[in-house]
C-alpha cells in the first residue's frame, strides 16, 4: 500500500514539471501537449521493450482506456486554452475542483464511501489549495466567459480521467498508459499548425516533457488509481500545486507568503492523515474478514 501512496505523490510531482518545462522551453501549448503525450508513449514503449514485455502493448485496449485518452487530451488542451483569457488563479482553481468532485461522485457511483473524517480531509486539502491561491478569485469580464467554459471543460475531463481510471480494470497499467498517451496525442494533432518537429534547442525540453509529465506522471497516476480510493488519490493530488509553488520559489525566485506556507503545511498534513486513515480502514477490514 505504501507503494501506491508513493506512486500518487510521484505522479503529482511529475505532473508539476510541465509548468517548468513550458516556461523554459517557449514551446506553444499544443506542441508541448503533443510532445508530452506522443513522446511519453514512445518512452513507455522503449521501457516495455527493455523489459521484454512488448507483447503487453499488442493487447487491444478496452473502451474505458480509449475514452480516457480523449479525456486526457481534452483536459490538457482545455486548461491551456482557458488561461488564454482567464486568469491563471481562476483557471487553476477550476481544475483543482476535480479531486473533491471526483471523490463525491465516487461516493455515489463507485461505492467508495466518504465517512466524516475522509470528507473533512478532502475539504481540508482544498482549503489548503485556496490558501496557496491566497483566496484570490478574480471577477469575470465579458471576454473571460469563454475561458471559464474551457476551465469547466478541463474540470470535468480531469474528473473523468480520475474516475475512469479508477473504474477500469482492463489490461496492465503499462498497456493502459500507452494507449491513453497515444490516443491523447492523436487527438492533439488537429490543433497543431504544422508538423511538430522540435528544433535542436527545443529537443531536450520535448523529451523531458514526454518522459516526466508524460510517461512517468500518467503511469504513476494510473498505478495509484488502480489501488487507492478516489478520495485518497484526490487528496494526495494537491501535492502538485505545492510542488509548482516550491519550484517557482527555488528556480524562479518567486516569493512565498506566510499564507502560502500555511497552505503547503495544510495540504501535506491532510495528505498524510488521509493515507493513515485509509491504512487503518484497510487493517480493520482485513481483521474483520480474517477467520
Amino acid at each position: 500500500m505504501i507503494r501506491a501512496y508513493l506512486a500518487a505523490i510521484g505522479a503529482a510531482v511529475a505532473m508539476a514539471q510541465s509548468g517548468v518545462i513550458s516556461r523554459l522551453s517557449g514551446l506553444a501549448a499544443a506542441e508541448l501537449t503533443f510532445y508530452r503525450l506522443f513522446i511519453g508513449a514512445l518512452c513507455l514503449a522503449l521501457f516495455v521493450s527493455s523489459r521484454r514485455q512488448l507483447w503487453q502493448l499488442k493487447i487491444a485496449p478496452d473502451r474505458h482506456t480509449l475514452f480516457n485518452g480523449v479525456m486526457l487530451a481534452c483536459f490538457m488542451l482545455a486548461f491551456l486554452q482557458a488561461i488564454q483569457t482567464l486568469s491563471l488563479a481562476n483557471a487553476i482553481l477550476l481544475v483543482y475542483l476535480a479531486p473533491p468532485l471526483s471523490a463525491i461522485i465516487a461516493h455515489f457511483y463507485l461505492h467508495e464511501r466518504l465517512d466524516a473524517w475522509s470528507l473533512c480531509l478532502v475539504a481540508g486539502s482544498f482549503f489548503g489549495f485556496a490558501m496557496l491561491q491566497e483566496f484570490k478569485i478574480d471577477q469575470f469580464n465579458g471576454e473571460q466567459w469563454l475561458g471559464f467554459l474551457f476551465g469547466l471543460l478541463s474540470l470535468f475531463t480531469y474528473s473523468g480521467f480520475l474516475l475512469l481510471n479508477r473504474h477500469s480494470r482492463g489490461g496492465h497499467e503499462l498497456q493502459r498508459t500507452f494507449y491513453q498517451l497515444l490516443v491523447g496525442a492523436c487527438c492533439v494533432v488537429p490543433f497543431l499548425p504544422t508538423w511538430p518537429l522540435p528544433t535542436l534547442s527545443q529537443l531536450p525540453y520535448a523529451i523531458a516533457a514526454g518522459l516526466v509529465p508524460g510517461f512517468l506522471a500518467i503511469y504513476l497516476a494510473i498505478t495509484a488509481l488502480n489501488q487507492l480510493p478516489t478520495r485518497v488519490f484526490g487528496t494526495l493530488a494537491y501535492v502538485e500545486p505545492v510542488t509548482v509553488i516550491l519550484l517557482g520559489y527555488c528556480l524562479f525566485s518567486e516569493t512565498l507568503s506566510m499564507l502560502q506556507l500555511a497552505g503547503v503545511a495544510c495540504i501535506v498534513g491532510c495528505g498524510m492523515a488521509q493515507a493513515w486513515h485509509h491504512s487503518q480502514q484497510s487493517t480493520d477490514s482485513a481483521a474483520k474478514t480474517a477467520p
